[in-house]
């Protein structure tokens, strides 16, 4: 049995970044760059003004008062999208914002400190010279390098991507990820319960939206009987996959079978069975493919260990394959309200707890129930308590590191 420390290690350094492929500037949200995107020409392409107003020579409101106003006469208009015009001394120009900054005008004045009358527009400021002009390449300059690959595209980059003219872009490939969930007791949903002892799946689904929320494409394969044969021909619909996650049917009981013919039906390398962690001990890690390019995760069945490996472990996996370069979830320092006691301090162990910001800071609060079958705990925590090996108690009020998966408990909670 390993530490949780080496069995990550182990899986980041055998996991590798997917190939590219190019994809429509719709579709690129959430992706990962796979190319450096440059400027094609200047932003803005051309002096333009950054409000509404007049365009005007700065030497002709020179000394303007609203005792004393600068009189123009207005010969010309210029809107956004519109044709290059002329000022000529003692005249001025309307000017929209975004429209090309007149020939001969060097400042714009805005409406607010006008007033027209018939073709006059009397101006009772004087500015500063090139005031509300936004300068050619004041954004970027054409040739510049705006985006570097590796980038997570945002909403901000799809906006540079789209203004520097590019419709498709190159990003890295998401991984396909098989879900086969296992165990004569798991029925899908719509299936009759005949049986006292048969339950619903709540792995295949919850799994499925974990993989989807860290950028993967959940295929699921199905779910497999507790025998040898139905079990190698779910593994064999797997091959198409670049991961394979399996839950239930890696402990050390009669009908856990999956251990064995990964190995047998995909020539699955196991790196490790076993980690030092509290929930999630019988987890399985191996590497398969023509050059041991695609992963193999065996993680327990009962639901909350299968969610805790899939964030500690997969969504690590998930996110380099798909080009990330941040791969694990953030961890912050938490003050945990009420403390918690354990019996042995053998394994890590991570506790659901409710995170809330305060004035103090961090709170992280547990769940009551810690139960790796109580799915419940899940929905009422947004992060991970970190009880070290080797601690047995932690008091009311004490520091612990916290994983953070959900942050939505940020949202609004900062005052402006």
């Amino acid at each position: 049995m390993i530490s949780f420390e080496e069995a990550v290690r182990i899986i980041v350094e055998n996991t590798k970044p997917l190939g590219l492929e190019k994809v429509f500037l719709d579709n690129a949200l959430g992706r990962v760059l796979a190319e450096d995107i440059y400027a094609d020409r200047d932003n803005p392409p051309a002096d333009n003004s950054g409000m509404d107003g007049f365009a005007v020579r700065y030497e002709d409101i020179k000394g303007a008062t609203e005792e004393n106003p600068a009189v123009l006469e207005i010969i010309a208009e210029s809107k956004a999208g519109g044709e290059l015009v002329k000022v000529k001394p003692k005249t001025a120009a309307y000017i929209y914002t975004g429209g090309l900054i007149p020939e001969g005008a060097d400042t714009v004045v805005q409406k607010e400190l006008t007033k027209v009358e018939d073709n006059k527009v009397f101006i009772f400021q004087e500015l500063k010279k090139g005031s509300n002009i936004r300068p050619q390449g004041g954004d970027y300059k054409k040739g510049d390098l705006l985006i570097k690959a590796g980038k997570k595209l945002r909403p901000a980059e799809i906006g540079i991507l789209s203004s520097v003219n590019k419709p498709t872009v190159y990003v890295y490939q998401q991984p396909r990820v098989g879900i086969l969930t296992t165990g004569d007791e798991i029925l899908d949903l719509g299936e009759p319960v005949e049986k006292l002892s048969q339950i619903r799946t709540s792995n295949t689904y919850s799994i499925y939206s974990q993989v989807l929320e860290a950028g993967g494409q959940p295929v699921i394969i199905g779910f497999s009987k507790d025998n040898p044969e139905d079990t190698q021909k779910k593994l064999s619909y797997a091959k198409s996959c670049d991961v394979l996650l399996t839950t239930g049917g890696v402990s050390v009981g009669e009908y856990d079978l999956i251990k064995d013919f990964v190995v047998k039906v995909l020539g699955v390398d196991i790196l490790f069975w076993k980690v030092k962690q509290k929930p999630g001990k019988p987890v399985a890690f191996g590497v398969w493919g023509a050059e041991k390019e695609k992963l193999f995760f065996g993680i327990p069945g009962n639901p909350v260990a299968a969610m805790v490996v899939f964030e500690n472990m997969v969504k690590p996996a998930i996110r380099k394959m798909r080009g990330e370069s941040r791969i694990f979830n953030p961890s912050i320092k938490a003050k945990l309200s009420g403390g918690y006691k354990r019996k042995k301090g053998e394994r890590l162990e991570f506790i659901r707890v409710s995170l809330e910001l305060t004035d103090e800071g961090f709170v992280a609060r547990p769940f009551g129930k810690q139960g790796s079958n109580i799915l419940t705990g899940m929905v009422f925590a947004n992060g991970f308590g970190m009880i070290e090996v080797g601690k047995t108690e932690v008091k009311d009020g004490e520091d612990i590191k916290v994983v953070v998966f959900d942050k939505s408990f940020m949202d609004g909670g900062l005052d402006d």
